[in-house]
C-alpha cells in the first residue's frame, strides 16, 4: 500500500522539478544576501522586505509562471537553429531535466528500478518526519503563547496603559491593542495575527521610568505596524517544509535581525532618546529570564551589542535614492518577467508542435505527401480490417479510428489520452495517394515514415491537435517462459542471423484472412494470430493492441519468427486510461476450448506476459474532429 501512495507522485520530472525549485530558491537567497551587502546603509526595513521576498520564493516556483506565461503563447515554431536567450536562461535556472521519452517509433519504457523506488520513498519518509516535527514544535509554542496570553490579567489603565496608547496614535494605529499583565519573567512582546495582544511581565515597570516604558511600547506597536507576526509565520511555514535547507535557517537569522533594526530605527525616527531606549532593551534582558516565544515579536532579538551600538549611534540609515530604487525594482520586474517569458517561448513552441503535429523525429527529412485522400465512414456490419500499403500510398477498409490514432502516433493505445468517445467506435475507409512523382520514394521509406505520413494525414483532414506528456502506466513485460521459446525462427534467419535483424518501425501487415504469403506478413482474425518472419518488437506491438495496455519486450531475443496463435477473442476487458491496479491480469473464460491470451502466449509461443509498471509518453488529444467526406 505505501509503495502505491508513493510510486504515482515521486516520477522523475517531479523530482526533476522540485531539485530546479530548489536551486532557484537557493540561488535567490544568494542574489538576496548580495543586494543586502549592497544596501548596509539604507534603512533595515528595505533589507527586511528584500530577505522576505526571498524566503517567499521557495512557497512558488518559478514553474507556476512559466505556467501562467505558455496561457499567454500563440502557436509559433520557434528556430532551433542557435541557442536564444530563453535557452541559455533556462539552462542556468532550471539545470536538473527529466528524461525525455521519444515521441514516436518503437515504444520506449522505463520500468521501475526497485533500489531507487525504496531510496525516494526513504526520501519521502524522512521528509514527512522532519516536516511533521518542525510543524508540531511550532504549534506547541504557539499553543504556550496563547495560554500565556490567555491567563494573563487584562489592563485598563496605568502609565503602560497611557505608554500603549501614545505609541498607537503616533505609528496611527486605529485598533486599540489589548495590554495584559503576564506574571511570569518573559519578556513584553505582540502575541497574535489577527487580533494581537502585548503581554508585558508584571514586575517589569517598577525597573522602569516612563520614557523607558514609552520607548518599549513604540518598539512593540511596529511591530504589529509592520504584521510581524505574520510574516514569521509564513517563514516559520518555510522552514518546516524546507527543514533540511540550511540556507532556509540562516534565513531567517537575516529576517529577525533586520526585523529588530527595523523597529528600532522607527523608534528613534519618533524622537524616542537613544539612551532611554537602549538602556530599556539592557532592563529588559537583565530581569526577564525566559526568553519570547517564536510566535511572540519582542524586543531583545539579534545581536544585543550591535543593536546598541547602532542606537547610541542613532543609525536610522539614509533613504534609498532614485537610482537604488530604479536597479531593486528592475530586479523585481525581471525575476517576474524571466520565468513568465520563458513559459511564453515554451508554449509557443508546444502550440507550434502541437498545430504541426507530424514534426518528429520520423519525418525531420522531407516526407512526401498524400497529395489525394478518400476519407469515408466504413458502412458494413462485419470486423473485417483491410491495411495495406500501396506502391503509391495506402489503401485501408474498415480501419478503426482507435487502431488509426496509434499507428500514426508510433505508441501503443493505452498511451492516448483525453480522445472524444467516437473515436473509439467510428471505422473508416481511406484511399490515399501521392503525386505520381513521389511515388518512387515510398518503397525506400521504413513504416515509421509511413506511420508519419498518416499522422500528417490525421492533422490535416481530422483537426488532430495534441501534446505529450510522462505517466507511470500499468503494463506488460513479454520474457520467455521458464518451459522455453516455442517458436520457429525464420528460415533466413538460421541461414543468416544477422541479416534479418530487427528494423526499427517494423509493423505488421495484417491481410482480410487467408494464410500469410512471403515474410514479413501477419493475419490477424478474431482468436486467431499467423505471422511469417516478425520480430519479438512487433510481437509485442500487436499484443498491446490485444490487451489494450503496453507490452515491453524484455525477453533479450533477437531476429524474425514464425507462428501461429489461437486464443479466446473477446473476453479480454480493456482497461480505462490511467487504471491503477497494477496491471493485474484478466481473468478469462475460455471459449470453444480456446485458451486465454495469457495462456495461449506460454502454451504456444514460449513466452510469458508478466504484470508490471513504467513511466511512458503518454499523448494527450487536445482536439480532434470527425473528417468531411470526399
Amino acid at each position: 500500500m505505501t509503495e502505491g501512495f508513493f510510486a504515482p507522485a515521486w516520477t522523475p520530472p517531479l523530482i526533476a522539478a522540485v531539485i530546479n525549485h530548489l536551486w532557484q530558491s537557493t540561488f535567490l537567497v544568494l542574489v538576496a544576501w548580495m543586494l543586502t551587502l549592497t544596501l548596509r546603509p539604507n534603512p533595515a526595513r528595505v533589507r527586511y522586505v528584500i530577505w522576505m521576498i526571498a524566503s517567499l520564493k521557495f512557497l512558488f516556483p518559478f514553474a507556476l509562471l512559466g505556467g501562467l506565461g505558455a496561457r499567454w503563447a500563440t502557436p509559433h515554431m520557434v528556430s532551433q537553429s542557435a541557442p536564444s536567450l530563453s535557452v541559455i536562461v533556462e539552462q542556468i535556472s532550471q539545470p536538473f531535466h527529466a528524461v525525455r521519452i521519444p515521441p514516436a517509433g518503437a515504444a520506449t519504457v522505463t520500468l521501475p528500478d526497485r533500489s531507487s523506488h525504496v531510496m525516494w520513498m526513504l526520501f519521502v519518509a524522512v521528509w514527512i518526519c522532519g516536516f511533521v516535527t518542525m510543524l508540531a514544535r511550532w504549534i506547541v509554542r504557539w499553543r504556550h503563547a496563547a495560554r500565556m496570553a490567555r491567563n494573563a490579567e487584562p489592563i485598563a489603565d496605568g502609565r503602560e496603559f497611557d505608554a500603549l496608547r501614545l505609541a498607537e496614535r503616533n505609528a496611527k494605529i486605529e485598533r486599540p491593542i489589548p495590554l495584559v499583565f503576564s506574571p511570569t519573567e518573559v519578556e513584553p512582546g505582540i502575541f497574535g495575527i489577527r487580533r494581537p495582544v502585548l503581554i508585558w511581565p508584571a514586575g517589569l515597570s517598577q525597573h522602569l521610568d516612563d520614557a523607558q516604558i514609552e520607548a518599549i511600547m513604540s518598539h512593540e506597536v511596529e511591530h504589529v505596524s509592520r504584521r510581524d507576526n505574520l510574516s514569521a509565520a509564513i517563514h516559520a511555514l518555510v522552514e518546516a517544509l524546507f527543514w533540511f535547507h540550511p540556507v532556509v535557517r540562516w534565513m531567517g537569522t537575516k529576517l529577525n535581525e533586520e526585523r529588530e533594526r527595523a523597529c528600532d530605527e522607527r523608534v528613534l525616527e519618533r524622537n524616542a532618546l537613544p539612551e532611554a531606549y537602549a538602556d530599556s532593551i539592557l532592563k529588559v534582558c537583565a530581569y526577564c529570564l525566559e526568553p519570547p516565544s517564536p510566535c511572540v515579536s519582542g524586543i531583545s532579538g539579534a545581536d544585543l551589542k550591535d543593536r546598541i551600538l547602532r542606537i547610541m549611534a542613532k543609525r536610522s540609515g539614509t533613504a534609498l535614492n532614485s537610482w537604488r530604487k530604479i536597479a531593486l525594482a528592475s530586479v523585481a520586474i525581471l525575476a517576474l518577467a524571466m520565468p513568465i517569458g520563458i513559459g511564453v517561448v515554451h508554449g509557443q513552441a508546444a502550440a507550434g508542435e502541437t498545430s504541426n503535429s507530424a514534426h518528429t523525429p520520423a519525418n525531420s527529412a522531407e516526407l512526401p505527401k498524400y497529395d489525394v485522400a478518400s476519407i469515408k465512414p466504413y458502412k458494413a456490419d462485419d470486423r473485417r480490417v483491410r491495411m495495406m500499403l500501396t506502391p503509391d500510398g495506402v489503401s485501408l477498409q474498415g480501419a478503426p479510428m482507435r487502431l488509426l490514432l496509434p499507428q500514426a502516433l508510433g505508441v501503443e493505445e493505452d498511451r492516448i489520452l483525453g480522445e472524444p468517445a467516437w473515436v473509439k467506435s467510428v471505422r473508416y475507409d481511406i484511399e490515399a495517394k501521392v503525386e505520381p512523382d513521389n511515388a518512387p520514394k515510398l518503397k525506400d521509406l521504413k513504416v515509421e515514415q509511413r506511420n508519419a505520413m498518416m499522422l500528417q494525414l490525421l492533422v490535416d483532414r481530422f483537426n488532430l491537435k495534441y501534446h505529450y506528456e510522462q505517466r507511470e502506466l500499468p503494463m506488460y513485460a513479454l520474457v520467455v517462459a521458464k518451459d522455453g521459446l516455442k517458436m520457429k525462427q525464420t528460415k533466413a534467419d538460421q541461414d543468416d542471423p544477422g541479416a534479418n535483424a530487427p528494423r526499427p518501425g517494423d509493423a505488421p501487415r495484417p491481410g482480410d484472412g487467408g494464410p500469410p504469403q512471403g515474410r514479413h506478413m501477419m493475419t490477424m482474425n478474431p482468436g486467431h494470430l499467423e505471422s511469417t518472419g516478425t520480430s519479438i518488437d512487433m510481437l509485442a506491438h500487436v499484443l498491446s493492441r490485444q490487451l489494450g495496455r503496453t507490452v515491453v519486450d524484455k525477453t533479450g531475443l533477437t531476429g524474425e519468427y514464425d507462428f501461429a496463435l489461437d486464443y479466446t477473442p473477446d473476453n479480454i476487458p480493456m482497461p480505462p486510461h490511467g487504471s491503477s491496479d497494477g496491471g493485474r491480469q484478466p481473468e478469462m473464460q475460455p471459449d470453444q476450448g480456446k485458451p486465454s491470451l495469457f495462456t495461449a502466449v506460454e502454451e504456444q509461443l514460449g513466452l510469458k506476459l508478466e504484470a508490471t509498471k513504467g513511466m511512458v509518453d503518454v499523448i494527450v488529444i487536445d482536439h480532434i474532429d470527425p473528417p468531411t467526406e470526399n
